[in-house]
């Protein structure tokens, strides 16, 4: 049954496809009209793909269960974990309720012919809806003629603080202390006595006696004799092994097993009563003021409750009590919304980031640094394989420290004058503009290659005589060729680093730059610092040398509109990867998927637009017949 319910949690992921304004901390919506117009669904779920969940003898049928779903409405999961009550909620429209009972009944009746519970499951029929409840699982079903849910209740770290100190753990035994101190002797002392030997006297023998006091203070002699002549026979007394007796075991087990089943029970019966709440007033089906109805899939999370929730720093402060005023806090992240978008020819991802009005101006501060432009003379000659650029303000950044940590703090059981303190007295110690000289902002990096190398090592192996012999050995492997810059406009501080290297006997200066003096597995490492400009890189060769290239325009000119901006090029890796390295059988596979797939290039603009930051990524395909589900999908059952 548990699969029953994997397979109706995964659903909508790959569907894409109570007008109730209630507060969601996370709310998931499954656009099927918008995406049914791309795909048509029922080619979609008997794709090959997916033929063990649709051969004749399956236990759940995926292409069954798609034809009670009414695919001209969306399909949600939302949940709340901030409530006194949390909980999760996948809700399918349905157009074919009759059916969908009927394939959940068949589910049921299989059951119950396999298990030997006295007590068969069955579906709940109520005046305006169904449920069912799993004996095995912590869900529960429900239904109408209009809508199908699956509903559980979730824990909530909101919960008032556990009290460890009046935790008691049922598996400890308990120390009674009254039955230590009063009333009983201390343990007798093992005595040992031994008898001189005399000439005509019998080997030694040394007597043990112990005595253990028993719960009912009987005291209990135990005797043991030790041979002293090694030199005389004897014929071992046989033991007697007293067979093991598990009933103890098997009777606490059934017992857990019971207390489990008790708990799950009473816990669907709790779901059952929030389900008849659904129900009972006319099912609404849940929506949501921040979903992108042109998204094929598009989600919004709540950013304070899953910071609360899943923030390590609160979770440190879990006994004190949280700070009520945390609302209160002007310059927050207020949450996030991921969309979705699958087209014939790419796979496109928007993040966009929601900040309070006085947080989005502290952001836009920061991300509207130009890049130093020094940076592009150092640029490769050619595209690489992959690379990213990011440029940032670190002074806006150090400058701006009260209100960028301020919704962090705001979690911690302090007020609000006390955080004031810590920011002030972190501003001061700090000079930001001195201190952002170090890094001003500006970080790229770069995939040249993947080369293949000679790598020895000492091996040992055995000659005729099963002798170890020390031989040296070579193999080849592959590495990766790399570069990495970044800027900084301190006067000295880069330069003393350097000089400190070498005078260390860690750094060797070649010419115009520095070579780390121990050769690695990455290569050869050399350092430039040319001004403002600091370069890390094995592959000087690749470089332009004070000189700008057409890469390097490119990029100056998609930063003119980007604080951030990347590509990967993922049939050039591939390649690079199969020309460097012998995969064997695993070859055409490899071939097969840099085929497919042209690049990945992702970007985020430097502008911030109604309170917005966002983050776009994009996977272009290499073909256009089909959309790039359907390719994927074509994908996955040609590799399994």
């Amino acid at each position: 049954m548990k699969k029953f319910f994997y397979l109706f949690l995964v659903l909508p992921t790959v569907l894409f496809s109570q007008k109730n304004q209630e507060k969601h901390d996370y709310f998931v919506q499954f656009n099927t009209p918008q995406f049914a117009k791309k795909v048509n669904i029922d080619e979609l779920f008997n794709h090959k793909a997916f033929k063990s969940f649709n051969r004749e003898s399956s236990d759940f049928k995926l292409n069954d269960f798609i034809s009670f779903i009414d695919k001209t409405k969306p399909v949600v999961i939302h949940g709340n974990f901030t409530d006194s009550i949390a909980y999760y909620q996948i809700t399918f429209p349905l157009k074919d309720a009759k059916g969908l009972k009927n394939f959940i009944q068949k589910r049921i009746d299989n059951n119950n012919l396999d298990t030997s519970d006295s007590i068969p499951s069955t579906i709940q029929t109520h005046s305006k809806y169904a449920v069912y409840s799993p004996k095995n699982e912590d869900y529960s079903l429900a239904w109408n003629n209009n809508n199908f849910i699956i509903y559980g209740l979730v824990e909530s770290n909101y919960t008032p603080v556990y009290d460890y100190g009046l935790a008691a753990d049922s598996t400890a035994v308990a120390y009674d202390e009254e039955y230590y101190e009063e009333g009983v002797e201390d343990a007798p002392i093992e005595v040992v006595e031994i008898e001189e030997a005399t000439d005509d006297a019998p080997p030694a023998i040394e007597e043990v006696v112990l005595e253990k006091r028993l719960a009912d203070d009987t005291a209990v002699k135990v005797y043991g004799d030790v041979q002293e002549d090694e030199e005389q026979e004897y014929e071992e007394a046989p033991v007697a092994v007293e067979a093991y007796d598990n009933s103890y075991y098997n009777k606490w087990l059934e017992e857990s097993r019971r207390e489990q089943e008790q708990a799950r029970r009473e816990k669907q019966e709790k779901q059952e009563e929030q389900i008849a709440l659904l129900f009972e007033n006319e099912f609404q089906f849940p929506t949501s003021n921040k979903i992108n109805a042109k998204a094929d899939i598009s989600s919004w999370v709540d950013y304070q409750s899953v910071y609360g929730k899943m923030s390590s720093i609160n979770y440190l402060f879990r006994t004190f009590s949280p700070n009520a005023n945390a609302t209160s806090y002007e310059n927050t992240v207020k949450g996030m919304n991921v969309d979705f978008y699958f087209e014939n020819d790419k796979a496109r991802v928007e993040q966009t980031v929601e900040y309070s009005p006085s947080l989005a101006k502290v952001m836009q501060k920061i991300i509207a640094r130009k890049p130093n432009k020094n940076i592009y003379n150092y640029f490769p000659k050619e595209t690489p394989l992959a690379y990213m650029t990011y440029h940032s303000s670190t002074e806006e950044v150090l400058k701006s420290y009260p209100e960028i940590t301020e919704q962090i703090l705001a979690n911690l059981p302090f007020d609000k004058q006390d955080t004031e303190i810590i920011t002030d007295l972190v501003s001061t110690i700090v000079d930001e503009e001195a201190t952002a000289t170090l890094f001003d902002g500006d970080i790229s990096m770069f995939l040249h290659s993947m080369e293949p190398y000679e790598y020895k090592y000492t091996g040992y192996s055995y000659d005729e005589d099963y002798n170890q012999v020390k031989e040296e050995k070579t193999i080849t492997k592959t590495r990766p060729v790399f570069t990495m810059i970044m800027t900084s406009t301190h006067p000295t501080m880069g330069d003393k680093l350097l000089n400190l290297g070498v005078r260390k006997n860690v750094l060797v200066k070649e010419n115009n730059y520095y070579v780390i003096k121990e050769f690695t597995e990455v290569g050869k490492i050399a350092l430039l610092k040319d001004g403002d400009v600091f370069v890390i890189t094995n592959g000087l060769n690749y470089l332009n040398n004070g000189a700008k290239s057409n890469f390097s325009k490119q990029v100056k000119k998609d930063l003119g509109k980007n604080y951030m901006y990347g590509n990967f090029d993922v049939q050039r890796f591939m390649k690079s990867l199969l020309l460097s390295e012998d995969f064997g059988r695993e070859t055409e596979k490899m071939l097969k998927v840099s085929n497919q797939f042209k690049n990945i290039e992702f970007k985020s603009s430097n502008k911030i637009n109604d309170n917005k930051m966002k983050v776009e990524m994009e996977m272009n395909s290499n073909f256009s017949d089909k959309n790039i589900i359907l390719q994927t999908l074509d994908l996955v059952d040609y590799l399994n």
